[in-house]
């Protein structure tokens, strides 16, 4: 016999709900404490039964749901406080304590990757956009300079770099989570290091010339607002 059976052989729900404080009247009925009501509409033998908001199930159903419990809590909560001579418990105890664990290490870390998935989304937008931007205003520079700033390998590789870039935002911003989690997966450090050409390659050319920069908005207000 498992321990949920054990538990319900030595309990009733009436026994353990009137151990909990409900008030129970004589002909069994109580007054839902589940839902608000002024006239007792829950029937609690060894099961119970609410005929106002329909909910019903055994003792350890009524605990689960009394204190936010699962199922095995609600178990172990009533073999505890009613002291009940149940054998094995301390084996399925642990094993079930194992499991819990196990679960709940699962979850954590979904939740982990999930939130850093988030932030890596939203922080790479940012990034994407600046760099988008940068390359932006060194075009509208470079146009009235002379052809060896123009032509020189680091514009080159600004205006390699954009495409891509474009590309990889558009999927951030209006892509599926699909595909928002293969880039995240797969190419996560290629964004980083074009991100870091990008930097490198605006900082010689600026260096070269001290003068500013042109200003552009065209990436804020496709992908902003």
């Amino acid at each position: 016999m498992n321990i949920f059976l054990e538990v319900k052989e030595y309990l009733t729900t009436r026994q353990v709900a009137e151990f909990y404080g409900l008030q129970v009247k004589r002909n069994g009925f109580a007054c839902c404490p589940f839902h608000e009501e002024k006239h007792p509409s829950m029937k609690l033998d060894r099961n119970y039964h609410c005929f106002g908001c329909g909910i019903g199930g055994d003792v350890i159903d009524y605990v689960s749901r009394m204190f936010g419990l699962s199922q095995y809590e609600a178990a172990l909560k009533l073999i505890e406080e009613f002291h009940l001579p149940i054998q094995g418990k301390v084996k399925l105890d642990r094993l079930q304590k194992k499991q819990f664990r196990e679960v709940k290490a699962e979850q954590a870390h979904l939740f982990r990757i999930k939130d850093r998935f988030k932030k890596w989304c939203n922080q790479t937008i940012e990034k994407l956009k600046d760099c988008l931007l940068e390359i932006e205003q060194v075009g509208i520079f470079l146009k009235d300079q002379p052809p060896e700033m123009v032509f020189s390998e680091d514009y080159a590789t600004l205006l390699h770099a954009e495409p891509v870039m474009e590309y990889w935002l558009d999927i951030l911003c209006f892509g599926s989570i699909e595909e928002k989690q293969e880039l995240f997966l797969k190419g996560r450090k290629e964004v980083e290091e074009v991100g870091e050409r990008v930097q490198t390659s605006r900082k010689h050319l600026m260096e070269r010339n001290r003068g500013s920069l042109g200003s552009g908005n065209e990436y804020n207000r496709r992908y902003t607002g």
